[in-house]
């Protein structure tokens, strides 16, 4: 009987897992607009998939249990005993095919290749191979990204797409320093940005706190790749572009709240923030008090 030809899996589109898992994914990141990076959280019964490949990188975290299953990774198979914060690593168009015999409960977490390149090209020794693939093994890093990654869908929504963003960029990062064979060696570059750079970002951020600022789009504004960018921002402020974005918000929304006489949704909105809630759970975190509470103190 002829080999059954192994499927092509595009997970941008919804529908598409069907072909391969019995139930549809608890949450996706399908609606939520994110750019480089695409999740989904499942939670399966047993199941054996066809065999099958994507064009995009893919990170499969187990969360709760441990679970033997059987895995085959382009012509090589293991038996696992896979445990909670082990990660499966395939990179694009190799093979995959699994048999779990018990509920599976996982994150899909996919990459873009064309990205990860970016930041192969940007961040490292080219003359080198690519990641290869891996099976299941303990990666606290991937684990907490992919919780941190759930946590920010389920509560930010499209909102999060900075956070997701700079994600990316961490993972692929951690892929080619970890995942690559020989082993990528990343540029250092110390001290922050220059001072021009960083006083150029800075006013950026502060002028445009109600648009979605993106990693990119700042990296863009001072002619750096996102992975400098990223690091080299760190350094100068102590915090990730995402977090000093939040700070900035919270900081503007504060002097509203105390200034002005616009409806703390208005005021959420003003500041880049999705709804009120988020705002809220924000301004909270950083500042102590809701905003509702600040505004009595007046």
């Amino acid at each position: 009987m002829p080999q059954q030809k192994a499927l092509a899996i595009d997970v941008t589109r919804v529908e598409a897992r069907k072909y391969i898992l019995p139930r549809q994914p608890l949450l996706s990141s399908h609606h939520a607009g994110w750019e480089h990076l695409y999740l989904e959280y499942h939670l399966q019964p047993e199941y054996e998939s066809p065999e099958h490949y994507a064009s995009h990188y893919t990170l499969a975290i187990r969360l709760r249990g441990q679970s033997r299953l059987e895995r085959w990774l382009g012509d090589c198979h293991k038996s696992e005993n896979s445990m909670p914060g082990d990660v499966v690593v395939i990179p694009p168009h190799v093979t995959h095919k699994v048999f779990s015999s018990q509920e599976s409960e996982f994150i899909a977490l996919c990459l873009n290749s064309q990205f990860v390149s970016s930041i192969a090209d940007e961040s490292t020794n080219r003359n080198v191979l690519g990641i290869i693939p891996h099976f299941s093994k303990p990666d606290p890093l991937i684990y907490q990204i992919g919780l941190a990654l759930k946590t920010a869908l389920q509560s930010d929504g499209g909102a999060s797409d900075l956070y997701a963003e700079s994600m990316a960029t961490a993972l692929s990062a951690h892929l080619l320093q970890h995942y690559s064979a020989p082993k990528h060696t990343l540029r250092e570059y110390q001290g922050g940005l220059p001072k021009y750079k960083l006083q150029r970002v800075i006013e950026f951020i502060i002028d445009n706190l109600a648009d979605n600022l993106l990693l990119g789009t700042m990296a863009q504004e001072v002619s750096m790749s996102q992975y400098h960018f990223a690091r080299l921002f760190k350094q100068s402020t102590g915090l990730s572009p995402y977090q000093y974005v939040i700070h900035c918000r919270i900081e503007r929304a504060k002097m509203l709240l105390l200034q002005s006489q616009l409806k703390i949704s208005e005021v959420a909105s003003h500041v880049g923030f999705a709804d009120q809630s988020q705002f809220t759970r924000h301004f909270k975190r950083l500042l102590g008090v809701t905003p509702k509470e600040i505004r009595t103190k007046k």
